[in-house]
């Protein structure tokens, strides 16, 4: 296995969310902040605690696995997909790198990010509610 070209890829797509930080890290952060300010403000007033657990509480696990999944999904297939498009994709085509290598990099980048914004965004929610 080629554990240099799939830390390479992994590399080039950990860079480009870092140079992508607004629209990759930024918006899902400010979008589930926005869940929490309507939803808690529309339903939250209304609905005072569920088995104990207050309602703020009770969708931080639903908003985190929302975004955890849409970002795993949008980051892996952007990263895929993008180098069609821009003709790039020739670099990666010809270089001495198996399918399985390649998809290890973009899985493996794409995983992290998500993590990253599952935890950017439960540390967001104790601005908004308190365990």
């Amino acid at each position: 296995m080629n554990i240099r070209a799939t830390l390479t890829i992994y590399k080039f797509e950990m860079s480009r969310f870092r140079r992508t930080i607004f629209q990759s890290l930024v918006a899902p952060i400010i979008t589930t902040s926005l869940y929490f300010v309507v939803f808690g403000a529309a339903i939250g007033s209304k609905i005072e605690s569920i088995n104990g657990v207050s309602y703020g509480s009770f969708i931080v696990p639903g908003l985190i696995m929302l975004y955890l999944m849409t970002e795993s999904i949008n980051n892996a297939a952007f990263g895929i997909y993008f180098p069609k498009f821009t003709g790039s994709i020739f670099e990666v085509l010809s270089a001495p790198v198996s399918a399985l290598e390649a998809t290890i990099g973009y899985v493996g980048a794409a995983a992290t990010k998500s993590t990253i914004i599952g935890l950017m965004i439960f540390f967001t929610s104790n601005f908004f509610c308190h365990a």
